[in-house]
């Protein structure tokens, strides 16, 4: 009988990433998702502005390049345009990353648990996936570096990690970066959630490409920005990474509104602000009335917060009840934890009374 399906698609996992909120809202009522770390503020009004007004623009194919967008994102980072591709959210930078990178029987080093498509991207190439167990809730990059053979074509690093919550600091990610050598993997290290981090011994990795050229630095729109719906991500590398990348990129690959509403995202500054104080805010609020009910979680420096509590199901099925979606942590390599987005803080006054009156630490 013909094969059709690649074999390996038999062992692909499908992200879960539940049912849509329209669907669950008619089924149970109004509830408010904090499992997707979404921007509790929304889209800025200027971007909901821009993309009214681009809308009659719809049947046009939209610019190939993003050149705008790649412009004012340069000017911000102070980076050459030629230096940035945009793509349609970090999951099609992955997905490039694969295409132009990994061949079978390449290894390709992944802390683990982490952001699933990563190790999604190589098992479709054909790679083998060499797992670096987290030390608690942090990537262990000494472990990591001792991975790393002649065999290795790509390091993933996720900093802040997702889903520990945690950062890499800065001095041992520059000994990192430097103890590979003059011919190191490539290196993918994914900050989408860096506009949260008030570290001040975070490293910032754009900083970091013009020394390691094969250093490749994802960003994204969806978080700080609140564009998760229009998936508008970026890469930062070398100008001959950014070309390589570019020959596997699909034709017209960010869609019109999404580049309007990422460059209208870049030039309102003042809205990025006020999420990052509402996030810095309430995570600290979080933080502290969890400590003092005795919960135990990894210090955060993103827009959620992964806590360990003594019934992880029962917990999560009363928030719901209250209207409170969070993410399971047993889905993302944490059991007996939830993962908990930033809210607004009515919400995560909600959210506390519910912890009291039904969870209780582990």
């Amino acid at each position: 009988m013909r094969r059709i399906w690649r074999p390996v698609v038999e062992r692909i996992v499908p992200y879960q990433a539940g049912p849509p909120l329209e669907v669950y809202e008619q089924q149970h009522g109004p509830v408010v998702r904090l499992s997707a770390n979404e921007n509790p503020l929304g889209a800025s009004p200027k971007v909901i502005a821009a993309i009214e007004r681009e809308a009659a623009r719809v049947h046009l194919y939209p610019d190939g390049g993003s050149s705008a967008l790649r412009e004012a994102v340069g000017r911000e980072l102070r980076v050459a345009a030629e230096q940035i591709i945009v793509a349609n959210g970090a999951d099609e930078l992955l997905q490039l990353i694969g295409l132009a990178v990994f061949d079978p029987g390449d290894e390709i080093v992944v802390p683990e648990p982490s952001f699933e498509p990563y190790s999604t991207v190589a098992q479709i190439a054909g790679a083998t996936i060499v797992s670096s167990p987290l030390a608690g809730y942090h990537i262990a990059l000494e472990d990591v570096r001792r991975r790393v053979t002649t065999r290795t074509k790509a390091v993933m690093i996720c900093t802040p990690h997702n889903p520990a919550t945690t950062i890499v600091k800065g001095e041992p990610l520059r000994k990192f970066l430097d103890a590979l050598g003059d011919d190191p993997p490539l290196i993918v290290l994914d900050e989408a959630y860096v506009d949260f981090v008030d570290d001040p011994d975070y490293q910032d990795g754009v900083a970091l490409v013009a020394r390691h050229p094969r250093l490749v630095v994802l960003r994204t729109f969806s978080k700080i920005a609140g564009l998760a719906g229009l998936r508008v991500g970026f890469a930062i590398g070398t100008a001959e990474t950014i070309d390589c990348l570019n020959r596997v990129r699909a034709p017209y690959n960010v869609n019109r509104l999404g580049q309007i509403a990422a460059l209208a995202a870049v030039e309102d500054k003042e809205h990025r602000d006020k999420t990052r104080r509402l996030i810095l805010d309430e995570r600290a609020f979080l933080t502290r009335e969890l400590a003092n009910r005795g919960y135990l979680f990894p210090p955060s420096q993103a827009n959620f917060m992964l806590v360990k509590v003594a019934d992880a199901d029962k917990t999560r099925d009363a928030l719901a009840k209250a209207g409170i979606l969070v993410r399971d942590g047993a889905l993302v390599g944490f059991p007996g934890h939830l993962r908990i987005s930033i809210g607004l803080h009515e919400t995560n006054q909600r959210l506390l009374q519910v912890f009291d009156a039904t969870s209780s630490p582990a």
